[in-house]
């Protein structure tokens, strides 16, 4: 910009000095001419002002010939000589401006030269002189010349600035901008490299970044070590509050135990006494031998139900559903008749025909006719149990706060194959249910709505880790005022593991 300002100043300078040299050679040659029209050539061809031209011509009334070219009738001089002049000089169009300054009085001038009129001491023109200004050095010239080496050098400070930012700034930013993305993305040993100088604020910056990812990583190992002890003994405890569960569902169960075994006791006890008379007549004894084998039997199924169930490490295997469910059955028998709790059985392929009593040997022996699950059947014995002890619960309790009339009190099992090929059973029960916000929280391990020292909140969650343990899953829904339901789906194809 400065070169282009330089040069339009130098392009106004350069016309005005060509106008004051030329001011100056009227002035000369107007002073050797005299009111005669006389030159006087000493005086014109002695003067020191030549020096400032490169090529001077001075002639008296150049005329133009039909032919185009000019005659010069009088005086004709070149100053400066004609040898510097090229070969292809064009003297015509230099006599052709002096004609026009002579007509025109004035300075004539264009890429050629400049030509300025000759005048005599009376004012008449005398004739012209045709000129070329020596070559002026000008500010624009010697900036045009230095030019190239300025944005040369320009070139070679830009280039080397970026260089320096680079190293010195963005390549230190980038690296601290790559680090924060991976401490981002979870890698805690991700560092910002520190340069040699750092002595400035980024170095400042990358060192404080360095020692909070230190302390971070720091913090990270030791609260992974808490969270790690912490779920350790949040395990320990739930797995010492689902043994206790199940520990107390069994217990809950004691009075129908005591009852199953009670009963029998008792004719036991009758029968040995008529065995020890020795005038019992044979058909007797035998009858009694018969009773006493019968109720021996009958313990013995009650306490292997009891077992059964039992906490216990699980053996995997082929599991006939009706076995679990019988065991569970028999065990809240006792308690269901006591309180006037009805329980009805369905099997989905026979839904025209009555209710099956669930207690009856012959009823469960037609759940066999289901697909085999794989699985541990004590574990699934236990989902089973809790679900039909919750169900009591419900019932007692909503009968004893009202919630639900007094007559109420139904269970409701049904047995069948899904559409997708897995075996579905579920447990419904007529109880008071529960609102919606319970039922979102009603498998969140001890979340319960007993109260204090009346449940654990572990039964649904242990029906839950039961059940996805052997691959299946547990829907539950539920309306206040319009009972509980559970099902269970589980698949056929699929082993299931121990949820010890």
């Amino acid at each position: 910009m400065i070169a282009v300002i330089n040069e339009r100043a130098a392009s106004l300078d350069r016309e005005a000095i060509e106008y004051d040299y030329s001011l100056q050679l009227s002035d000369h040659l107007d002073a050797v001419v005299d009111g005669l029209g006389r030159l006087r050539p000493a005086e014109v061809l002695d003067w020191s002002g030549w020096r400032y031209f490169d090529d001077v011509i001075v002639a008296q009334a150049p005329e133009r010939r039909p032919d185009g070219t000019f005659d010069v009738a009088g005086v004709y001089l070149n100053p400066l000589g004609r040898a510097h002049r090229p070969v292809d000089f064009e003297e015509d169009e230099a006599l052709a401006m002096m004609a026009l300054a002579i007509e025109s009085r004035a300075l004539v001038s264009n890429s050629f030269g400049a030509a300025a009129p000759v005048l005599t001491t009376s004012g008449t023109a005398w004739g012209a002189a045709w000129f070329k200004g020596a070559p002026i050095e000008f500010a624009a010239s010697r900036t045009r010349k230095i030019l190239p080496v300025f944005l040369l050098v320009l070139a070679g400070v830009t280039l080397s600035t970026l260089v320096l930012i680079r190293r010195t700034v963005l390549d230190p930013v980038a690296g601290l901008a790559r680090a924060a993305g991976r401490l981002e993305a979870g890698d805690l040993s991700a560092r910002a490299r520190e340069r040699g100088r750092q002595e400035d604020e980024l170095g400042g910056l990358v060192r404080t970044f360095n020692a909070m990812a230190v302390r971070l990583e720091r913090y990270n190992r030791d609260l992974e070590v808490a969270v790690q002890e912490a779920t350790d003994r949040v395990r320990s405890a739930e797995a010492a509050a689902m043994t206790q569960r199940r520990l107390a569902a069994t217990g809950e169960l004691a009075a129908g135990i005591a009852h199953e075994l009670n009963n029998p006791l008792g004719g036991l006890a009758n029968a040995v006494e008529a065995l020890k008379r020795e005038d019992l007549p044979e058909e007797r004894r035998q009858e009694y031998l018969q009773l006493v084998s019968g109720g021996l039997q009958r313990m013995g199924e009650t306490v292997g139900r009891l077992l059964r169930l039992s906490p216990r490490e699980a053996t995997l295997g082929e599991v006939e559903v009706d076995r679990p469910l019988s065991d569970a059955l028999g065990l809240i028998r006792h308690r269901a008749e006591q309180i006037g709790v009805a329980v009805e059985l369905h099997l989905r392929s026979e839904e025209a025909s009555e209710p099956l009593d669930p207690f009856l040997p012959s009823s469960l022996e037609r759940l066999r006719v289901l697909p085999r699950l794989q699985g541990a059947a004590n574990e699934l014995g236990q989902a089973f149990l809790n679900l039909l002890v919750n169900s009591l619960d419900a019932i007692e309790e909503g009968r004893a706060s009202g919630r639900i009339p007094r007559e109420r009190g139904r269970i409701r099992l049904e047995l069948g194959l899904t559409a997708g090929g897995s075996l579905e059973l579920v447990f419904e029960d007529d109880g008071p249910g529960v609102p919606a916000e319970v039922l979102e929280r009603a498998a969140d391990p001890f979340f319960t709505t007993k109260e204090q020292g009346k449940g654990t909140g572990l039964g649904l969650a242990m029906v839950h880790n039961v059940i996805a343990a052997h691959g299946g899953r547990v829907l539950v829904s539920s309306e206040e005022g319009e009972g509980f339901r559970v099902a269970i789906e589980m698949p056929l194809e699929r082993a299931g593991d121990s949820a010890t």
